[in-house]
């Protein structure tokens, strides 16, 4: 990724998210090429994120008509319609039938942002074989601004480690029913052959997460550990999105450097603070003041971009965030660039049992 400048130009994109224009970016074609495989481990190992540029080209437009049918459905969720009665109507319905039966939907009142939440049971030979699976549709930001959304899958409480496997992997087949796209990685044979080389296992994708960012939306800085998890991989399938993406020891680095040099009165209270305590902050959920600097901040922006810190991806890019650890892990924060929506897979990295 190159910057531009803050300056209104006509080239590039314009870097924005939920109103704040950070400035203008463009391709860095030098930084596509695909990286071996000793690189990709090194990086890994170093909680580095990995782009394999164009890895699945050949998939999306394979799966042309899949995208097409997930582009619609979000679409149709962002009109208002209920999710639960888009299922029950083709192609879904033949998509899941036999296994997999609609049952009722329902929205929290709890929390703003969750817009559905669907309910499946999972028939086998006619019969009642697991229950209590969902799909869950939510706004990835409370504000109106954004309207990124976000089609996570999950299960209900397991009874035992060998049953939560198993729900796992009825979850992530529920997910490949409405979104047979998800096949472009799960089924990727390179891809899969890449991670288990460098892991010693096969991987298992898990919490399988299909987005959908709109212009001017996307995530704010965040780390995705989980115990139990490796690693996110994630795969661009239509539209850009520009990724902020580094290790947290080196997001500290650079919040020191931006700290020292800066002397904008409202980082003031930062300046004042030790390294431990605003690595403590960084893990907390009332990041405050800090929270600005990570995501509202345009000469942060710029810093972390001018340090090689920033990536564009682009249809059949893939993107790989290391997650060791809370100490050892890729932070990461996305901004649609594109004029429509886009649509990307995410999925978590584990060990099969």
């Amino acid at each position: 990724m190159k910057w531009l400048g803050e300056e209104d130009k006509p080239e590039g994109w314009i870097l924005s998210r939920r109103g704040c224009t950070h400035g203008r970016i463009a391709f860095d074609e030098e930084g596509r090429t695909m990286p071996s495989d000793e690189q990709v481990r090194e990086a890994w190992q170093a909680a580095m994120p990995v782009r394999l540029p164009g890895m699945l080209l050949s998939e999306v437009e394979a799966h042309a008509d899949d995208i097409r049918d997930a582009l619609s459905i979000m679409q149709r969720v962002r009109g208002g319609e209920s999710c639960a009665g888009i299922l029950l109507k083709e192609p879904y319905i033949s998509r899941l039938k036999p296994d997999f039966d609609v049952l009722a939907s329902k929205h929290s009142e709890r929390e703003a942002r969750d817009i559905e939440k669907v309910s499946f049971d999972v028939v086998k030979s006619g019969e009642l074989f697991a229950e209590n699976l969902w799909m869950k549709v939510s706004c990835i930001s409370s504000l109106d601004m954004d309207d990124s959304l976000r089609f996570s899958f999950g299960t209900g409480a397991p009874k035992n480690q060998k049953n939560a496997t198993l729900r796992e992997e009825l979850a992530a087949e529920l997910a490949t029913r409405i979104f047979p796209e998800c096949r472009m990685l799960s089924a990727h044979r390179e891809l899969c052959g890449l991670l288990a080389g460098m892991l010693g296992f096969s991987p298992m994708f898990v919490q399988r997460r299909i987005y959908a960012n709109s212009p001017g939306g996307g995530r704010h800085m965040q780390d995705h550990v989980e115990a139990g998890h490796f690693g996110i991989v994630f795969a661009q399938l239509f539209g850009h999105t520009a990724w902020l993406a580094l290790p947290r020891s080196i997001l500290l680095d650079e919040i020191a450097t931006f700290l020292t040099a800066t002397d904008a009165p409202e980082f003031a209270d930062l300046k004042s603070m030790s390294q431990k305590a605003i690595s403590d902050m960084l893990a907390s959920d009332h990041q405050c003041t800090l929270k600005t600097l990570l995501n509202d901040t345009p000469t942060f922006t710029r810093q972390l971009i001018n340090k090689g810190h920033g990536m564009i991806l682009a249809p059949g890019d893939i993107l790989l965030l290391p997650q060791q650890s809370s100490e050892h892990c890729c932070w990461s924060s996305v901004f649609c660039l594109d004029d429509e929506p886009g649509h990307s897979l995410s999925f978590s990295i584990t060990r099969p049992a």
